[in-house]
């Protein structure tokens, strides 16, 4: 495989998740994909890590993915800990801190700031240098850099913006440069696009030409949700819009430690988080084996969840009249938390009730010829209470339900088969998107305070006007470029300058309207004025791959400029996104 003159002797995908992340590659001459299940401290074997990392009080990293955990505990037991920082879950932070400075995001441990840019990029250098020891072992050392293709996958949902802090993050971490041929080694892989290639690759016997097919990615943190046909050659076209949210499994999680909150008081909580951060770990990982055992079908009975030892002695010494409450509401039992299946069924309901209403949303999309089979992938699909709820509300609009035998794996494998054959050949645009131009003023439908009259044309002008490219909901061919001409304003014009903008909205006239955001801007010179008013700027937007790339060529000298959109600061992805 070639890519930009240098050869791809491997292709390595990235899963970077809200709670584990994994790394999986191929060898370009055999194909076979190679995942990583023996990880460092890991219980049992898995395709996937702990997304978490810790700290040292200098900052450096002292240890990550199950490790971390375990490091964390021997600080405590050392009674050395305070000063350490653990992070989880930290990818949805890309979104949800309510913090932000010049890096982005940022969250606060132990009274210090960290940008979360930081820790996606440690973490990402750390499953990148696993990586490559692991991939150059195989190749007795000869392997370049330049010789491997990364391929990381990201959120349906995301914005344009958070994927630009991806591929920072990436740069930083070392998996590529910064120049722009150094910018073709990494891929940006949607993550329901990786699972319907994995799909397609575990279940060829059911996708021929014509058959529909949505994917349901249910992660940690997001739900990602899209829906293709498959083509001739076996090539993918996605057949509506895709959609989402934050409807992961860490939503559940939320919801049980509101659950607790109410049984035990929000302050005891509060207190065994921050004075036993260590146990309050191990509880909810006693809570994630419950979470995902639970199965309304064969629980009838009630399940007993134990009080951590440390949590009983913080009741027993500070909170008895809470220990003596839970006692008399559980019949004497206070050293458990009593969830019935009534109650285990009300804390995923939140969670499974907007993912279900997205699925919804897609089947309207998809109209009267709905689809033939529904993928369940990503970590949270083994949860038997999600592949019950979505048996129950669609098994009888398609053919069949599939949960593939490792979900975990669908993402990971799905985005090293992406860089091997990248077989997405349509997307639909999530947004409308256009630059800003001058066009004739029209008294029956422009606002006189956008006229301006054009000396050098002769003629009265309109401001603002939104030229757009693509509208939301089109169709998209990978690698289609969607090009416009624009010529100056003015016949001694040297440079002509863009700002490009997206919106949810299908139809807008003016870049001022609400809701439409500026999202970047690009310069192109003009040195040669000779043309006057007759010089004509080609611009050419590419849309089928997961980032906006522009081409602009002056046409006069023959000058081209390729970019991918700068963000600039007004760009709000909570107007715009998801």
């Amino acid at each position: 495989m070639n890519n930009d003159n240098q050869r791809i002797s491997v292709v390595v995908g990235i899963d970077f998740g809200t709670s584990r992340s994994g790394y999986a590659y191929a060898f370009i001459d055999d194909k076979k994909i190679i995942g990583k299940t023996d990880w460092s401290g890991a219980p049992a074997p898995y395709p996937k890590t702990l997304t978490q990392i810790l700290y040292s009080p200098n900052r450096t990293v002292e240890a990550w993915g199950f490790d971390a955990k375990k490091r964390l505990a021997q600080l405590r037991n050392n009674k050395t800990a305070a000063d350490y920082h653990f992070f989880q879950t930290f990818k949805m932070q890309l979104r949800e801190a309510k913090e932000r400075n010049e890096n982005g995001p940022v969250i606060t441990s132990n009274g210090k700031k960290f940008a979360v840019l930081n820790l996606i990029t440690d973490y990402l250098r750390l499953l990148k240098d696993l990586a490559l020891k692991e991939i150059k072992g195989a190749t007795a050392g000869f392997l370049k850099d330049s010789e491997v293709l990364w391929c990381l996958t990201i959120p349906a949902i995301w914005t344009d913006a958070d994927k630009q802090l991806m591929r920072r993050a990436a740069q930083q971490a070392g998996l590529i440069g910064t120049s722009d041929s150094e910018a073709e080694r990494l891929l940006l892989v949607l993550e329901p696009e990786a699972a319907a290639l994995y799909c397609q690759e575990k279940d060829k016997s059911d996708l021929e030409p014509g058959t529909r097919f949505m994917i349901v990615d249910c992660g940690g943190g997001t739900v990602d949700i899209t829906a293709h046909e498959v083509v001739r050659d076996k090539g993918l076209q996605e057949i509506a819009e895709g959609t989402g949210g934050a409807y992961g499994s860490t939503y559940v999680d939320r919801s049980f430690r509101e659950y607790l909150e109410k049984k035990l008081s929000p302050q005891v909580i509060s207190r065994f988080h921050d004075e036993e951060p260590l146990d309050y770990i191990e509880m909810m990982a006693d809570w994630e084996r419950t979470k995902c055992d639970f199965n309304p079908q064969t629980s009838n009975s009630v399940i007993y969840f134990p009080i951590r030892p440390k949590l009983y002695k913080l009741l027993t010494k500070n909170y008895p009249q809470i220990l003596e409450k839970l006692a008399d509401d559980q019949d004497g039992e206070d050293s458990h938390i009593l969830l019935s299946s009534e109650t285990m069924s009300a804390i995923f309901t939140p969670t499974l009730k907007s993912l279900v209403e997205k699925v919804e949303q897609q089947f309207a999309k998809l109209g009267k010829q709905g689809c033939d089979i529904i993928y369940l992938v990503g970590g949270f699909s083994k949860s038997p209470l999600l592949r019950q709820l979505i048996k129950d509300k669609f098994d009888k609009r398609v053919k069949k339900i599939v949960m593939p035998t490792e979900p975990g794996a669908a993402i990971v494998e799905g985005a090293v088969s992406f860089g091997i054959d990248p077989r997405i050949r349509t997307r639909r645009s999530r947004l409308t998107y256009g630059c800003c131009t001058c066009v004739e003023f029209n008294p029956d439908l422009d606002p006189k305070s956008k006229r301006f009259y054009s000396e050098d044309h002769q003629e009265w002008y309109c401001n603002d006007r939104f030229s757009p490219f693509v509208l939301a909901g089109d169709s998209i061919a990978n690698d289609e470029a969607v090009i416009h001409s624009f010529f100056p304003m003015e016949r001694n014009q040297t440079q002509l300058g863009f700002r490009f903008y997206a919106t949810k909205k299908q139809r807008v006239r003016y870049t001022d309207e609400s809701g439409v955001e500026q999202i970047g801007e690009l310069t192109v010179e003009m040195p040669n004025t000779s043309g006057g008013l007759n010089r004509e700027v080609e611009v050419g937007m590419y849309f089928g791959k997961t980032e906006i790339k522009i081409e602009a060529k002056d046409k006069t000298s023959g000058k081209q400029y390729s970019t991918k959109l700068r963000f600039s600061s007004t760009y709000s992805p909570e107007i715009i996104g998801g």
